[in-house]
């Protein structure tokens, strides 16, 4: 049983409370939060929020009632306020005052536990024991009716800005409210807190969030949480500091696999303090890597979402591949991340620069590293990719130091490691599922297993983005349908012969491109295949 303690706030609470208010869920209405341009609460209804420098300036206003303003505390930790502060209601030559609270936060992890009904019952108590005529506030209409509110239109009482709408509500509290009547308006504070750079700069007190702007972010029952890790049909929320089970919504089923939540994907769901949670809808993405899961078929696996940068991680032993490297930096650009390779155990290898200037002539759009993470060379070279809000994905081989290089960055042992095997410099798999990791600043990084074989299927634009420099020059060919074998006027054949292109970078990008072209064909035919089953099984009769 939780223990939860209504009390007054202290001067030993502020930051503690503020940091509370910055992430808190508060009912407030949709219609009234776009009225007002209000932020709301951290990633609510916009991107990041104002609320807790509301509160840091609130505590200074003449308007502000300490005497009323509770907070809530559990196990020592706090999980809910309310302020209180008065505002008024003018009716030509007479002016009422009235009370007004907000915010009204509750802790988002504690969520459901019934925080905000006590502080609300508690002060609406004092405040009628004070005397005060009545409270008239902006607030979710489903909430606040069952505390006794009604909408101000009742009680002749219009908001100055934006007159009468279902949020705008106001609660009697002593004999002579009726009486209260004409324009509304709260205390000047509550307009002070627009200020973008002053909001930004005040929030660097506090542990980095990532203010987010998306079409999902409109939210009331559901919240908002990050895909962290997945296994079949049940996925790891990341929600705050919490990992949540999760399961999908059934109609998910009954869409294509794609729009199903992988690792990294931000999401709605209700939220079950007692169970699995319920993922509702998959927000967009602002990249989505995938491959073929196997080669040979071409069916699809969808690996990871709203990635930044992929970290291509390929170890300078007998494990390196060209080859392996411009697939995954297809697969990057495909999916509308920045490729950076990452040359690991550079310390074994004496001639690291060489690889770093083949690697680099890849393309134009690659970024590349060698590092050791053992003996921690080049490792300062990292720090640009490694700011608060980034997503880094890693992918590469088994073996080729994935986890010795998280480990690294995070300072402790967060990954596991295991030797290679001498006899071919291969790893055995430590990484066994995609599972996203939170830094401290702010740095998501997720983990991929092992891949040997990557094959290519759906990437023909990132295979083009690759060797971009190819695609350019097959423009120049005379013929538009130009096969670069006999035809006069061919710019790939020109380039080949001076020079300028070689004859094995013109081969990898053929092959790439054929291999995608032949699995993205496979993908169909299986895809026809199986809505025939599909179709079979349904108009079957049962036995």
């Amino acid at each position: 049983m939780n223990h939860i303690i209504i009390r007054k706030e202290t001067k030993e609470d502020d930051y503690a409370a503020e940091l509370m208010t910055m992430r808190a869920f508060w009912n407030i209405d949709d219609y009234a939060a776009e009225l007002m341009t209000m932020r709301a609460f951290w990633n609510i209804h916009n991107p990041g929020c104002n609320e807790h420098l509301l509160v840091h300036k609130l505590r200074e206003a003449e308007e502000y009632l300490p005497e009323l303003s509770r907070i809530a505390e559990m196990d020592g930790r706090i999980v809910g306020a309310i302020y209180y502060s008065k505002a008024k209601v003018v009716d030509g030559d007479t002016e009422h005052e009235v009370l007004t609270f907000g915010p009204l936060a509750v802790e988002p992890t504690c969520f459901g536990l019934g925080i905000g009904s006590r502080l609300l019952e508690e002060t609406i108590a004092a405040a009628r024991e004070a005397g005060y005529l009545g409270i008239v506030i902006c607030g979710e209409p489903g909430y606040y009716p069952k505390h006794g509110f009604q909408t101000c239109d009742r009680f002749g009482i219009r908001h100055a800005a934006f007159g009468n709408f279902d949020a705008f509500m106001a609660l009697p509290l002593q004999k002579g409210f009726e009486a209260v009547h004409g324009l509304y308006y709260e205390a000047p504070v509550f307009e002070s807190c627009e200020d973008e750079t002053e909001i930004l700069e005040y929030t660097k007190r506090f542990p980095y969030y990532k203010p987010l702007r998306l079409s999902c972010q409109w939210l009331h029952a559901e919240k908002l949480g990050r895909i962290s890790e997945v296994a079949k049909n049940r996925c790891t929320i990341r929600f705050w500091e919490q990992e949540i089970p999760a399961k999908l919504k059934g109609s998910f089923y009954d869409e294509a696999p794609e729009k199903r939540p992988v690792v990294g994907d931000y999401v709605t769901f209700l939220y079950n303090q007692h169970g699995e949670s319920v993922i509702l809808s998959v927000c967009e993405r602002s990249s989505f890597l995938q491959r073929p899961d196997q080669a040979k078929t071409g069916v699809m696996q969808y690996m990871v979402a709203n990635v930044d940068y992929c970290f291509i991680v390929t170890s300078l032993n007998e494990d390196y591949s060209f080859n392996r490297i411009a697939r995954y930096v297809s697969i990057a650009l495909q999916g509308g991340a920045v490729p950076v390779v990452i040359l690991t155990k550079s310390d074994l290898c004496g001639s690291a620069e060489e690889y770093v200037r083949e690697v680099e002539g890849l393309s134009d759009k690659v970024r590349v590293h060698a590092i050791s993470a053992l003996y921690h060379l080049g490792l300062e070279e990292l720090d640009e990719y490694l700011q608060p809000g980034t997503t880094i994905c890693l992918m590469g081989s088994s073996g080729a130091g994935k986890s010795t290089l998280i480990n690294t960055i995070t300072g402790e042992e967060t990954m596991k490691t295991s030797a290679i095997r001498e006899a071919d410099d291969k790893g055995r798999h430590t990484t066994t599922c995609r599972k996203m990791i939170l830094l401290p600043n702010g740095v998501c990084i997720i983990d991929t297993p092992g891949m040997r074989e990557v094959g290519m299927a759906n990437t023909q634009a990132g295979i083009d983005d690759t060797f971009s420099d190819i695609t350019e020059l097959e423009r120049q060919c005379r013929f538009c349908n130009c096969r670069h074998e006999t035809e006069p006027g061919c710019a790939i054949k020109a380039a080949i012969a001076s020079g300028e292109l070689s004859r094995e970078r013109y081969g990898l990008y053929k092959n790439l491109g054929a291999e995608n072209s032949r699995n993205q064909a496979r993908k169909k035919e299986i895809s026809r295949l199986a809505k025939a089953y599909k179709k079979l099984n349904r108009n079957k009769p049962w036995d």
